[in-house]
């Protein structure tokens, strides 16, 4: 009983001892800045939307610039919260058949959906940390990070069809679909994320990260031919990449 008793207050002491170990190592390298806060710039791309009749989709999309701003409060070593506000551009692009005039089929001509311009994006984040110290511990010089998002969708855009002349013949002042925009919309997004941070100093640092998120938005029926073509509803994958720099403060 004796030597049960002495095994168990040397595995309590040693269990105290490793936790106030770190406990120390979280208390003065650093927690003194839990906050960290910084911009990005990067590029993101997009999958087609779903939901849409599929003449109304495209067939191909661009990489676009992203810009982003966020918050991270780190809870403890291993875990932080971040809080992110996004902003870019969503077209995509396919081809439409023009009619028959004065008896010729004309050619093909590309028309430009515009699905948010710009589409934003206000999100959370839960991250796991895994931390690295410089040598003597005296700062917390890296941290590889990865998790998941949860936010909303904002998209802008009037609704409206553009047109352009054809400008060849038979018909030269002929006038065609160049420009479709959904309606403004809103929505929600999850998913994926893994980044890393380097701090070339106590408080300031870069960042890399890359992400995949869902999205799903309900957009206005600003006109009839929504429900036509249901452009009112639709979800696609978005796939941000960024570099950035960041400030760590109280």
């Amino acid at each position: 009983m004796k030597v049960l008793l002495l095994t168990a207050a040397a595995v309590i002491a040693f269990t105290g001892s490793i936790f106030a170990q770190r406990q120390a190592i979280w208390e003065n390298f650093p927690p003194d800045l839990r906050w960290d806060g910084g911009i990005n710039y990067g590029a993101s791309g997009i999958t087609r939307p779903q939901g849409p009749a599929n003449d109304y989709t495209g067939a191909r999309t661009n990489v676009v610039p992203e810009l982003s701003a966020k918050v991270v409060y780190a809870v403890d070593e291993h875990w932080n919260i971040a809080a992110e506000l996004g902003m870019r551009t969503w077209e995509s692009y396919g081809t439409w058949s023009n009619p028959y005039t004065m008896g010729t089929t004309l050619n093909k001509t590309e028309v430009k959906f515009q699905i948010g311009k710009p589409a934003l994006t206000e999100s959370f984040q839960l991250n796991y940390v895994i931390p690295f110290y410089s040598k003597w511990k005296t700062y917390n010089k890296a941290n590889l990070y990865f998790g998941v998002n949860l936010g909303l969708v904002t998209t802008i855009s009037d609704g409206s069809v553009g047109y352009s002349k054809y400008n060849a013949a038979p018909d030269s002042s002929y006038r065609y679909v160049s420009n479709y925009n959904y309606g403004s919309g809103i929505g929600y997004s999850f998913g994926l994320q893994a980044g890393y941070s380097y701090y070339f100093m106590r408080r300031w640092g870069l960042n890399v990260e890359i992400g995949a998120r869902f999205v799903e938005v309900g957009t206005d029926k600003t006109n009839g031919i929504y429900d036509d073509h249901g452009t009112h509803r639709y979800h696609m994958l978005f796939l941000p990449e960024t570099v950035g720099i960041r400030y760590r403060f109280h």
